[in-house]
């Protein structure tokens, strides 16, 4: 397949010297945990019914249903739009806990805290993990990589955090940088060099594993990490033509990606050198 200009220039990079990663970041939805197709609106639904009950039993006068899930509902799509428009993260703790002041319903913080891990549920009781992700970490982490997450999400750090200890992946994950904390969305390349500065690694020593090819892939690329392309398995996906040496369908097929990367010696003794073809 011949490779248009703008694929090449985005990513031809110099060949890694052997032996030289030292850190795998992932993206969270659907590369490290997976959801798949997601009915976001009942989700959204079952989210509102969990909260409204909640209040109800600490509110003497509550608005009714129908009022306080269109108050969130249109909070949260008009943070959506704006975070389009001024391409920066919104933090749903902030439009979550201002729809429920404009329905005279307020608490602590840390009762805000609770009800937006109660939100979120049920979107994590909807995920799942690929066989063998846990032993996956605990063997990159073994052979001495470090680890971390980065993510677009405006979810609240804390939630996610949640559910990755539920999971029992949080303690193989001691870096996690989330939109929502740092203000600014993949590809926006300054998402990936505060992980790898918070790893102490440079860019070039660090591989990203990650679904969406112009945001993870070429992202981490522009910002000088390596990137891996995991493919998901969806229309849009399948539409892309892209011939990207380093794509996988797995996290299973990960291992044997990276020792391709890091010029470890093949079955062949020979050594192979990470370099995109131009």
């Amino acid at each position: 397949m011949t490779i248009g200009s703008t694929y090449e220039v985005m990513t031809r990079k110099p060949s890694l010297p052997a032996g030289t990663i030292r850190a795998v970041l992932f993206d969270l939805g659907d590369t490290l945990v997976q959801w798949g197709p997601v009915d976001h609106r009942l989700i959204f639904e079952q989210a509102a019914i969990r909260t409204y009950e909640i209040w109800a039993k600490r509110k003497r006068r509550m608005p009714d249903f129908r009022r306080y899930f269109l108050h969130q509902w249109f909070s949260l799509h008009w943070a959506y739009l704006k975070q389009r428009v001024l391409r920066r993260e919104m933090n749903a703790m902030r439009y979550v806990r201002r729809a429920c002041q404009k329905l005279w319903l307020d608490e602590s913080e840390t009762f805000f805290r609770q009800l937006l891990w109660e939100w979120y549920q049920p979107l994590a009781e909807a995920a799942r993990l690929e066989d063998g992700t846990k032993e996956l970490l605990a063997e990159l982490r073994r052979q001495g990589l470090q680890l971390g997450v980065v993510s677009n999400t405006f979810v609240p750090g804390f939630v996610l955090d949640k559910h990755l200890e539920i999971l029992g992946l949080l303690e193989y994950l001691p870096v996690r940088i989330y939109s929502c904390d740092t203000g600014y969305r993949k590809p926006d390349r300054r998402i990936f060099l505060k992980a790898v500065e918070e790893m102490g690694v440079l860019a070039r020593e660090a591989v990203y594993v990650g679904d969406l090819y112009q945001a993870d892939v070429l992202g981490a690329r522009k910002a000088g990490l390596n990137a891996v392309w995991k493919r998901p398995n969806t229309a849009v996906a399948r539409s892309q033509r892209l011939d990207d040496p380093w794509t996988m369908r797995h996290l299973a097929d990960l291992p044997a990606l990276l020792e391709r990367m890091a010029g470890l010696p093949r079955e062949d003794g020979k050594a192979e050198r990470y370099e995109v073809p131009a």
